[in-house]
């Protein structure tokens, strides 16, 4: 008697499914600056964590810039998927609650709290 490799075929694709699935978005609270992607890329590349310059970013995001965070602990920047909660706490120290996906280095902000306003420092507004 032959047996059927159908139900064996079938168990195999569904455990490979559930153990190569895409980890689930984590919600988190991180302390770090909203800023503006153009600039602040090249800054966190090299290493310069802490908020850009307020004005500037600020002028590039209204010029279509995605808003960014720097997330402070690790230096990692995360892409904003809803911009809008940021809005006025552009380069101000925050902490924030979301969800984050560390695959697309996307965060989801549910609220922010300003730890401390920005105060520009020699050379920097």
């Amino acid at each position: 008697m032959k047996a059927s490799r159908g139900p064996a075929l079938l168990l195999l694709v569904s455990l490979s499914s559930v153990l190569f699935a895409a980890p689930p978005s984590e919600t988190v609270t991180r302390k770090g600056w909203f800023a503006d992607e153009k600039c602040t890329t090249e800054r966190v590349r090299n290493g310069r964590k802490g908020p850009p310059g307020q004005a500037c970013t600020r002028e590039c995001i209204r010029k279509g810039a995605k808003v960014v965070f720097i997330d402070e602990a690790t230096g990692a920047l995360y892409r904003v998927d809803n911009p809008k909660p940021t809005k006025g706490f552009e380069s101000d120290y925050v902490e924030l609650a979301g969800t984050l996906d560390a695959d697309k280095k996307t965060v989801h902000v549910d609220s922010v709290r300003v730890l401390e306003k920005y105060a520009a420092h020699c050379g920097v507004e």
